[in-house]
């Protein structure tokens, strides 16, 4: 669509401020930020929104109109609920540079501009069966263009889109479902698939070179179209890859974030009319969950700065400090006796010759607090695009739980650490089969504040104090698995006790080395010989060195197990009767490759 077309729509009542003589330009997209610098997600010809979040001094506006310029945008519109206004400097550098600028009223939503864009797409306007299925969404519950419902009122996906699934599979034979990137079954139609074809649907939509994708699983055919993230998590535009995959085009596009429907057939085959079904119900998606994000930013601005004050709070400081974090932790849900899971999960690194990557290939730009920080707790930047990523994919493996940022991680508290915990192995079994996906987590239990199990009620200082051990062990986890290297890894707490998690984190070349050099000559004997002198050194050490018990174990005498065990040391050097001996070996035995 043309950007003048987008300008004149009476619903969005948009305000021309720079660059009225550049209307007449076509919009290839939406792309919504609150970074300072954008432009390595961007591809050219987006109508940019923003919330003016990123703009802390008006030097700014010109390095971030610049970026934008840079990177081809068509227009940038920004809404003025945070300032008020849109401010002077950013009109003149929007004046200078030539790009258009256009004022979002306070009451109209980023989402209806969204939905707006995204109508544009569909080939030959609405026909019969997309204005049906039109009138069906709002029958269901969901919003229309334009209408932004308010927050208290805003409808779950899980009932919407579950009754709008429900009636497209009734009418127009268009079976499907909404699923996040973990393979979480977020609505449709009923029964739902079950997990194992929700893991490969999610692992084909996170490995798709384009969309809409067509795929088969075990012989079935499933079409899947994408539905970006939150606004600072990037979405599909050109269907770039996941960070770190092998042979991905384009910019980094966290996948990670997305939901995506997934509809039963090949859409190549389809008619047009089922086409534009499919597409239009896509479309419905999308926007529904662009609403449900704009309700949740505020929460999640206030998640980031409790983790902050979570994670610089001490014990013994003077003030009712503890007793506020309490009682904010309790409005968010997080449990003041236990069970607490605290799961903590570093964000995927941009390519390495990503501009703006720094040293640990993260981006910290932006500021997302603005002035929800409270008095005595000082600002920090805001998340960037790879940290909202994780936020949102903690989202999806802990529906309810409060999911904050700090720094380069994102932290999810959730109650019921049992199922919580299963909900997230699940989810790490589905993401651990994608190609190339580098994601790191770390986990931590809480039975109860402090320790304590009496049943008493705990104090403000036990509450602040559990939470802050529990979720420091999980980043402290997380970290552990960030040396692990490779793939999508989780640690446990309560493996930092482990000889297995100490082995895991020596390098590979290492491993491999001091495995050899103890193994292989047995292993090569027995394989010259047909003897069994690496099962006799097994069971030797199962027994802890005791003649007879290992004897009996092997069937066989004790004078033929003693002949073995000499010529175990005379090809290691290592004796498998002395303590060090023993270390030495059940080490190698149990090395991973």
């Amino acid at each position: 669509m043309l950007l003048r077309a987008l300008v004149e729509s009476p619903e969005l009542r948009l305000q021309v401020l720079a660059g009225e003589d550049a209307l007449d330009q076509p919009v290839t997209g939406v792309f919504t930020t609150d970074l300072l610098d954008p432009s390595r997600y961007l591809s050219g010809g987006e109508i940019v929104l923003t919330g003016l979040m990123w703009r802390r001094a008006p030097a700014d506006s010109p390095a971030f109109v610049s970026a934008l310029v840079g990177a081809g945008v068509a227009a940038l519109a920004a809404g003025d609920a945070a300032l008020g206004s849109v401010p002077p400097d950013l009109v003149e550098a929007c004046r200078e540079h030539r790009l258009p600028l256009l004022e979002v009223p306070v009451d109209v939503s980023f989402a209806a501009i969204t939905e707006r864009v995204m109508r544009s797409f569909l080939p030959g306007g609405p026909g019969p069966a997309v204005a049906r299925l039109r009138r069906l969404a709002a029958q269901a519950g969901v919003p229309p263009a334009g209408g932004m419902p308010e927050p208290a009122a805003a409808p779950e996906p899980d009932g919407a889109l579950a009754a709008l699934f429900a009636v497209t599979d009734a009418e127009y034979g268009v079976t499907g479902w909404v699923l996040s990137a973990t393979g979480r079954l977020v609505a449709g139609a009923r029964p739902g698939p079950g997990a194992a074809l929700r893991s490969a649907l999610a692992r084909a939509c996170l490995g798709a070179p384009g969309f809409p994708a067509a795929v088969t699983v075990d012989g079935t055919p499933f079409s899947l179209y994408p539905v970006a993230g939150p606004a600072g998590a990037p979405g599909l535009p050109g269907a770039p890859g996941l960070p770190g995959a092998p042979g991905a085009p384009g910019p980094p596009s966290h996948r990670l974030a997305c939901w995506f429907v997934g509809l039963a057939g090949d859409h190549a085959v389809w008619d047009d009319e089922r086409r534009a079904v499919a597409a239009e119900l896509a479309a419905l998606v999308a926007g529904h969950r662009a609403r449900h994000e704009e309700t949740r930013r505020a929460a999640r601005r206030s998640a980031d700065v409790l983790l902050h004050r979570v994670l610089g709070w001490r014990p013994g400081r003077a003030g009712g400090a503890e007793r506020e974090i309490a009682a904010a932790l309790g409005r968010c849900g997080v449990p003041a006796a236990g069970p607490l899971l605290a799961v903590a999960a570093a964000a995927p690194p941009p390519a390495r010759d990503q501009p703006g990557a720094g040293p640990a290939g993260l981006e910290l730009a932006g500021a997302a607090t603005g002035g929800a920080v409270p008095a005595g707790v000082p600002e920090t930047a805001g998340p960037g695009a790879e940290q909202e990523a994780v936020r949102a994919l903690l989202e999806e493996m802990l529906p309810g739980a409060l999911v904050g940022v700090g720094g380069a991680t994102a932290v999810a508290l959730a109650s019921g650490a049992g199922p919580a915990m299963g909900q997230v192995r699940e989810a790490v079994a589905t993401l651990g089969r994608v190609p190339g996906l580098d994601l790191s987590l770390g986990a931590s239990v809480l039975a109860g504040p402090a320790g304590d199990s009496s049943g008493e009620p705990a104090d403000a200082g036990s509450v602040v104090g559990g939470v802050s051990r529990v979720v420091a062990e999980a980043r402290q986890a997380g970290r552990l698995a960030e040396l692990l290297g490779g793939g999508v890894r989780i640690v446990d707490s309560a493996q930092f006790g482990s000889w297995e998690l100490l082995l895991a984190m020596v390098p590979g070349e290492a491993r491999r080395a001091f495995r050899g050099a103890l193994l292989d000559p047995l292993l090569a004997y027995d394989r010259d010989h047909g003897t069994e002198l690496v099962a006799t050194l097994e069971a030797f050490l199962a027994c802890s060195g005791s003649w007879s018990k290992a004897a009996e174990a092997m069937f066989i005498h004790v004078n033929s197990l003693r002949y073995r065990i000499g010529r175990i040391e005379e090809l290691t050097g290592r004796d498998p009767r002395s303590l060090a001996g023993q270390a030495a070996l059940l080490l190698a035995l149990r090395m991973p490759d």
